[in-house]
């Protein structure tokens, strides 16, 4: 059983954190962007305001909205993950108990199951 080495974990951890860290930024820039709209009062809600116009806008918000959902869902892997490295059970698949892949950790850090083992819990085996 090849386990992560330290140094794998140290840098795996620095990954999760620099990736928290960039979600809670967007996050705090898209409230401020909010914010920002809201105080100015939205003026594109005066004259010769399309249907259209408004259309876009709102695909624009549902988007963001959903990009937000993702992102939070991805904050809760990651602290997951982080949470993990502490307990010690960081890189053993949540599902099957073997080893993560190094390579899979590296391309997705807070991965908690092996490729096989996401894949049969994608489609609900």
């Amino acid at each position: 059983m090849m386990t992560l080495s330290n140094n794998e974990i140290s840098v795996l951890k620095q990954k999760l954190t620099a990736m928290k860290k960039s979600i809670e930024e967007k996050q705090e820039n898209s409230l401020l962007d909010e914010s920002m709209r809201e105080s100015t009062g939205d003026i594109t809600t005066g004259i010769g305001n399309h249907l259209a116009e408004g259309n876009a806008e709102r695909v624009e918000r549902e988007q963001e909205q959903t990009f937000e959902q993702i992102d939070d869902k991805v904050l809760g892997e990651i602290d997951e993950a982080l949470h993990r490295i502490e307990e010690g059970s960081y890189g053993v698949c949540v599902d099957t108990g073997e080893e993560i892949p190094y390579e899979r950790l590296e391309a997705l850090p807070y991965a908690k199951r092996t490729a096989q083992a996401q894949e049969k819990y994608d489609q609900g085996y």
